[in-house]
């Protein structure tokens, strides 16, 4: 009997902290440290997009990200990055990739203020543009970090759908079957608005992370989900797609050489393969919108040492941290009074003041990035405060100048 066609839908995260807090990237021992090492992962998939006709993903890469190689290009750091960004865009003229937006420098949506979370999704629509042209339907919550209190957010600056982990669907939907929960997708509503949220398979995707095989993957299909799919199912892939096996480069190795080259080849020939369908989530949603409303708790994808309990954990819990987040909010909150005084002056207001206040603006986002609470060090809680500084500094300094106060 023939199986039931699955969908199956590859979702990469590309991400890198600023490592250079005062000036260009390859100025940082540090951050060239780690683009010789992850380089591969940024490269090489443009060239399996163009290699197999069959290919179809879907890639988020955060704003720092991408300023960071766009200052690497500017100074010849490797050849690879030589017209990067043409190559992803043939690969989506071809409908081989599409492309999420994000936040731009990586903050947990949910712990930062609603007007920084505009401003951190507009500066990377901005860098988007820019880089593959247009504007994504699409959008990656770092660490897949949901709350229904940014919906809103995401619907009014055009978004459509996102992806969100898997048990935060389950867990508060009980009375659904878990399949038509995982492997569909889904409307979330807040305040009279909505967006589709796509289910992450957090079992697969961890197995993903770590490495596995075509067959591994077929088999587990089979035997977890296929006997209950009715042909419209989609099984949602999400990791990293710099960490672990990512980074090993070699025609066999990695991610690329021993899992998705070899999948799209059997894809192509062998019958046992038939039934997967690769897909991107923009063109499975083209074919199948969703049909059903639910809820998702607040939560992010599974994380080391944290409780999975929609406290983010893992980004407020210590001391350091909660005295570091006090000082960014005090310092939003001093922003945005200002800012607000600096529109209301309208054309009275000098040029020179509003230029300060995106400066203290982008300070403050940069303040938010993820990254310095998931560790949570002395020293990478200290780049977070030496932001916020600056940007209460610059502030501070407008306020008092044209009399803001």
């Amino acid at each position: 009997m023939e199986k039931q066609r699955l969908y199956f839908a590859v979702v990469l995260h590309m991400h890198q902290p600023r490592y250079n807090l005062t000036g260009p990237t390859y100025e940082s021992d540090v951050a060239r440290e780690v683009f010789n090492q992850t380089l591969h992962p940024y490269t090489y998939p443009a060239v399996i997009l163009k290699k197999y006709e069959n290919a179809r993903v879907t890639l988020n890469f955060t704003g720092s990200l991408i300023g960071q190689l766009n200052e690497l290009l500017d100074v010849g750091f490797d050849f690879r990055l030589n017209k990067l960004w043409d190559r992803y865009r043939e690969a989506e003229n071809l409908g081989r990739v599409s492309f999420t937006g994000c936040g731009y420098f990586h903050p947990i949506f949910p712990l930062i203020p609603k007007e920084d979370r505009r401003k951190h999704i507009e500066m990377h629509l901005r860098i988007f543009k820019e880089t593959f042209g247009g504007k994504p339907s699409g959008f990656w919550l770092p660490e897949l970090a949901f709350s229904a209190k940014v919906i809103p957010d995401l619907a009014e600056m055009g978004i459509k759908w996102t992806v969100v982990d898997g048990p935060h669907i389950l867990n508060a939907n009980k009375e659904i079957d878990r399949y038509e929960l995982m492997y569909r997708p889904h409307y979330v509503e807040y305040n009279g608005q909505r967006i589709i949220v796509i289910p992450r398979d957090r079992d697969i995707s961890n197995a993903q992370q770590s490495g596995y095989n075509p067959v591994w993957l077929k088999n587990e299909i089979e035997q977890r989900i296929q006997p209950h799919n009715d042909g419209d199912f989609l099984l949602t892939v999400a990791t990293d797609g710099e960490n672990g096996w990512f980074r090993h480069s070699g025609e066999n190795a990695g991610f690329w050489g021993w899992f998705f080259e070899p999948l799209l080849y059997l894809l192509k020939k062998d019958p046992n393969f038939k039934f997967m369908e690769l897909t991107t989530i923009d063109d499975y949603l083209d074919e199948h919108p969703p049909k059903d409303t639910v809820v998702v708790e607040d939560g992010s994808w599974n994380v080391p040492e944290a409780s999975d309990d929609g406290r983010f954990l893992k980004w407020t819990g210590g001391e350091h941290r909660q005295k570091t987040w006090t000082h960014i909010l005090e310092t939003s909150k001093l922003l945005h009074e200002v800012d607000e005084k600096v529109k209301a002056a309208g054309n009275d207001c000098p040029t020179e003041a509003k230029a300060a206040i995106q400066q203290a603006s982008e300070w403050l986002l940069l303040a938010e990035s993820s990254d310095n609470f998931w560790w949570g060090s002395k020293d990478w809680l200290n780049r977070s405060m030496i932001c916020s500084f600056k940007a209460r500094e610059k502030t501070e300094k407008i306020s008092k100048l044209y009399g803001f106060t």
